[in-house]
């Protein structure tokens, strides 16, 4: 009944051509939940035959493995069944997500894209990475997608690279009528990019990168920060991306 309600929403919401699906990592979740768990099992054993035998100070040891492992027991098995039956399919003009109960579409065209990555790491080494990308569905709502769903690190970039061919020449259009673009708290005319009342002409801008988790310009030889926004905080950030540096490499060639 799935795929017909999702082939159901995805032809009321004209989104083309399926590309791919990617299900739920439920079944992975439960089988670290059990493994835990049996880890979980054993190191209370150990505690109990330590206290039985007269080695109290082995519990205190052991206690805290146990409890991590118990933690970590109820955590993956509370994921697993909050993931079970979710799904993700990709179309050629947006994606529908299952996920308890619900069906969801969104549209490339229209939706607003925040994206949120966290890495982290170890002495140096990366750990694990999380992932949430939050759209706006076709019925105006958000909705977030997190790594509850199989390969995260494909359909992440594909959604990103899928928005940004779809609003990028929106984008330029409007602002070739004069409009300025707004992407949270930056925003973008023809001749500057600023902040609040902050700005910088483009034909002083020689490169924009992001610097610390915040956009920077690199305005004649120094590095600038417009704001103090997270950019996982700035909507559609690969198209102003995309955006800034058409601009930027126009202003450029009029010089």
């Amino acid at each position: 009944m799935t795929e017909q309600q999702i082939g159901e929403l995805a032809a009321r919401t004209d989104l083309g051509a399926h590309r791919a699906a990617y299900p739920s990592i439920a079944d992975a979740q439960a089988r670290h939940a059990n493994r835990v768990g049996i880890a979980a099992i054993v190191l209370l054993v150990l505690c109990l035959l330590s206290l039985a035998t007269g080695y109290p100070a082995l519990v205190a040891i052991l206690g805290v493995p146990f409890l991590m492992c118990l933690y970590a027991y109820f955590r993956y098995s509370q994921m697993a069944g909050r993931n079970r039956d979710a799904r993700l399919d990709l179309f050629e003009r947006g994606l529908t997500t299952a996920f308890g109960g619900q069906f969801r579409a969104v549209r490339y065209d229209s939706t607003s894209v925040l994206q949120d990555i966290v890495r982290y790491t170890r002495y140096g080494q990366t750990t694990r990475i999380t992932y949430a990308y939050t759209l706006t569905d076709v019925g105006g709502e958000q909705v977030t997608l997190r790594g509850g769903f199989a390969n995260p690190e494909q359909w992440g970039p594909a959604i990103q690279q899928a928005v940004t061919d779809a609003q990028l020449p929106q984008a330029v259009a409007r602002l070739q009528a004069g409009q300025r673009l707004e992407f949270g708290p930056l925003w973008l005319t023809p001749d500057e990019v600023g902040s609040g009342t902050k700005s910088v002409p483009w034909h002083q801008v020689d490169e924009v990168k992001v610097s610390n988790g915040l956009v920077s310009l690199r305005v004649t030889g120094k590095w600038l920060s417009l704001s103090t926004t997270s950019v996982s905080r700035i909507p559609n950030f690969f198209v102003f991306i995309a955006v800034a540096n058409y601009l930027r490499t126009n202003s450029q060639t009029r010089r």
